[in-house]
């Protein structure tokens, strides 16, 4: 009866030794190369190299088969020449170069080493594996649809938000780039735009005044960590535009009396994005018959003009109103002060009309028409005729009266 249970100890032992040893087996087996985490555009002339430093686990090995896991399956991806593995101071390695064609994907790589005797082992243990292995050929995606600013054709002044989406299935963006070239080509600048959160959407803003006005081509260049570049998408034939338009501005009379009539005409252009002709009428705004009802110098009127880039203009003009002729000549029949007030409102127009033509852009334009004519008043011609006829009256009136006199004198006699 004792024997019989040191026997069934004994056996029991023997399974255990033999689960341990079979548990440490593979232990020492180790992926070199592909390491985890390796990034790889194909599977073309790659170095494969797997080591073994217990030579227990498998002695003088020959051979070695590696595999990737491809959706839950190991499937082999190649093997070594019998002479492919050595055996040097107890570190046994089996390396190949493999060329195989492997879809994008995230893979884990695992090898069997083989000897001559037929034995074989894999890699067991889980740290020992290349858990992650990146295969990708495949370009960024990002299409010109996925540019949502700018937009082809398009007027820009200002900040600019240039904004594309773009997305790298397998290893992720590694860079989005906007390529900023002038119509003829020449190369202005690269700007780098940064992912918003965790969106595929990229963005950076560009200032254009800091570009010279004219057309403008923009292209992605979107790169993932591998060097995979697209850079098919883009933008063309936009226009940066920071000038405003222009502007010629003028009225028929700068000086008028107070319920006339003043015209006045405004004309505009824009020679780049063209003019905004939804905004005013035609791309303007302006009062052709500024209000008169009230006398006072330095009233204005202002023509606005709008480019389709969104700049602005303003002139602005000023003209003086006087109180009507028939209240400024009973005034002036009244007093003498009535005069040097009449002075007074001449001397200021003569000074309004010095005032420039206002517009935004710090542009000055000389004003137009007749502003500043001040009214000259008209000098009183002296009758020539009359004052000879006076003198030769006097002159008969002497001579009769010196006449009478003497004749009186020669009779009284």
């Amino acid at each position: 009866m004792v024997k019989k249970r040191v026997l069934i100890l004994g056996i029991f032992v023997l399974i255990g030794l033999a689960y341990l040893v079979m548990a440490v087996a593979g232990d020492g087996v180790k992926i070199v190369s592909l390491a985890s985490g390796t990034n790889q555009t194909s599977i073309t002339n790659i170095l494969f190299n797997v080591t073994v430093d217990n030579s227990t686990d498998i002695p003088n090995p020959l051979n070695a088969t590696f595999f990737f896991n491809i959706s839950g399956i190991w499937t082999k991806v190649g093997n070594t020449s019998a002479t492919g593995c050595h055996v040097k101071a107890g570190i046994s390695s089996c390396a190949v170069l493999l060329n195989a064609t492997v879809a994008d994907g995230v893979y884990s790589l695992n090898a069997t080493l083989y000897n001559a005797s037929g034995a074989s082992i894999s890699v067991t243990d889980i740290s020992n594996l290349s858990n992650i292995i990146y295969i990708d050929a495949t370009v960024p995606q990002v299409f010109t649809e996925n540019i949502s600013n700018p937009l082809s054709g398009g007027n820009y002044s200002g900040n600019l938000i240039l904004n594309v989406s773009a997305i790298d299935v397998t290893i992720g963006i590694g860079a989005i780039r906007f390529n900023i070239t002038n119509s003829s080509g020449g190369q202005n600048s690269t700007v780098t735009l940064s992912r918003e959160g965790s969106t595929v959407k990229y963005s950076v803003t560009i200032n254009t005044s800091h570009y010279p006005d004219g057309y403008y081509n923009l292209t992605v260049y979107a790169n993932d960590t591998l060097g995979n570049l697209n850079n098919s998408a883009l933008v063309y034939r936009i226009i940066f535009d920071n000038t405003s338009p222009t502007i010629t501005h003028s009225c028929d009379d700068y000086s008028v009396e107070e319920d006339d009539v003043i015209t006045c005409t405004c004309s505009v252009s824009d020679s780049l994005s063209g003019l905004n002709t939804s905004y005013g009428t035609s791309g303007r705004t302006f009062t052709a018959n500024p209000s008169t009802s009230n006398s006072g110098n330095n009233q204005q009127t202002t023509c606005t003009s709008q480019d389709k880039a969104s700049n602005l203009r303003t002139s602005t003009l000023h003209y003086n109103v006087t109180g009507s002729s028939s209240s400024s000549s009973s005034s002036s029949s009244s007093s003498g002060s009535s005069s040097n007030s009449s002075s007074t409102n001449s001397s200021n127009s003569t000074n309004s009309s010095t005032t420039n033509q206002s517009a935004s852009g710090g542009s000055n334009n000389t004003l137009q028409g007749n502003q500043g004519n001040a009214a000259t008043p008209d000098t009183k011609s002296i009758n020539f005729w009359i004052i000879g006829g006076v003198v030769v009256a006097i002159g008969l009136g002497v001579t009769v009266y010196f006449l009478i006199r003497k004749y009186k004198f020669k009779y009284k006699k």
